[in-house]
Order: structure tokens, then sequence, then C-alpha cells
């Protein structure tokens, strides 16, 4: 049920998952976003989805707020924050959730910032190597991949619900533990027009924000795909 509007452009709904702040205009909504999944029936779970004991009058049902599902309260304890799906406070989840939605949660407050501040990139083909500046756009609806000298004037804008998929071309070990991306290649379709690749790599020498922006880019173009599979292309 919708209340007053909270902020222009958006709105306060309450369901019974909790209170939530989302656009008003359908193309406001986050190219990230994950809608809030239907409840599975009481009825449908005489036990714990994850640990499988059964309900009684002790052990009681609790929903997880990301996926819907059933679990007791030892299996759904875990209250955290879930930005992707616009809510106000620390909701209940299940323990594999949590796993993912501290990991979507790091991409929120960490990652998105990276894509937004842009990074210097290689774009190739199949004779050239050009330097570009790649970033996302503040409203994260775009990858914008623009010449960085007057060799390439050109400016690639590519919708993010027009991306179709993405290839890691090579990873790098850090000295410190863990790897990062250092060449990826997403394709693309623009409405009317055949698939196109984007070849992004990492310069030769490259500053750190390279190898993070294309780590980054890797999991937004992750998280978008599971996106799509829930709530469509946004078309």
């Amino acid at each position: 049920m919708a209340g007053n509007s909270s902020s222009p452009g958006k709105r306060l709904v309450r369901s019974k998952s909790g209170m939530r702040i989302i656009p008003i205009n359908e193309t406001d909504r986050s190219p990230f976003e994950l809608r809030e999944p239907e409840w599975i029936p009481d009825k449908q779970s005489p036990t714990c989805m994850d640990c499988k004991e059964k309900f009684d009058f002790l052990k009681r049902r609790h929903h997880c707020r990301r996926c819907g599902r059933v679990c007791c309260a030892s299996c759904c304890d875990t209250r955290l924050a879930l930005p992707r799906m616009y809510f106000l406070d620390p909701v209940r989840v299940c323990s594999p959730c949590a796993q993912m939605t501290v990991k979507e949660n790091v991409f929120f407050s960490k990652d998105l910032k990276t894509l937004v501040s842009g990074a210097i990139l290689c774009l190739v083909d199949d004779t050239t190597s050009n330097l570009v500046l790649c970033r996302l756009t503040t409203d994260h609806h775009q990858l914008v991949v623009a010449g960085s000298s007057e060799s390439l004037p050109v400016s690639i804008t590519v919708p993010m619900h027009r991306m179709t998929g993405l290839q890691v071309g090579s990873r790098e070990q850090l000295v410190t533990g863990g790897c990062v991306v250092s060449a990826l290649m997403l394709q693309y379709c623009l409405a009317g027009e055949e698939e196109q690749d984007l070849n992004l790599e990492a310069p030769p020498d490259a500053s750190t924000s390279a190898f993070a922006f294309l780590t980054a880019l890797e999991k937004a173009m992750f998280m978008i795909q599971e996106s799509r599979a829930v709530i469509g292309t946004g078309e």
C-alpha cells in the first residue's frame, strides 16, 4: 500500500516484508534491482527449508525477505540492509541469502562508486587499441565509453539493460591475495541493431583503478543478469 511521497520521484510503500522507498517511474528503477519475492505459503512448508526440522508451537516459521523461503528462527536470524530491494531498515534473511546480501552490499557501497568514478582503459578491436575513459552514469543506467584523445573521437553509450553477455578475457593475481579482472568482453545489442562486442583491457601501465573498474563491471553484469531473470529486461 502506497503512502505519501518521501522525496521527489519516490514513494513510500508498505508490504508484509517491510517499508520500502521505491521510484515512482519504472524508468528510474535501478538495473540491479531485485523485486520483492512472493512468500512461500506456510501450509506448503511443514519443515524448515534449510535445516529440515519440523515446525511446531516452539519452532516457528519465518520468511526470508530476499527469497521468500520459509525457515526457522535459527536459519533465518540475520537482519541486513537490502538496498537492492529498497528496504528502509535491515530485514530478516536466511543464511544463504545473508552471504549473498553481504557481497551485494559491498557492491552498492564500494563497487558502484568505482564504476561511476570511471577509469582509463584500452578499447581493443582486431587491429587497434586506444585509450578510452569508461564510466557508469550517475543513475546507473548507462555505460559510457569515450575517446580520451583526438586520435579517437569516439563515444559509445550502452544502456545497461541492453547488455547481453560477458566474457572475462584474463585475470591477474594480487600479491596481497585474491585476483582482479584485467580484460573482458561485453556483448550488447542496441535497438534495431545486431549484437556487438566491446573489448576492454587494462592498459600496460594501468593504475589500480583500471583493475578495480573491470572487476566491478564483472560484478555489475552478474547482478544485471540476475535482475533480468527475476524482473525482465527493463524494456
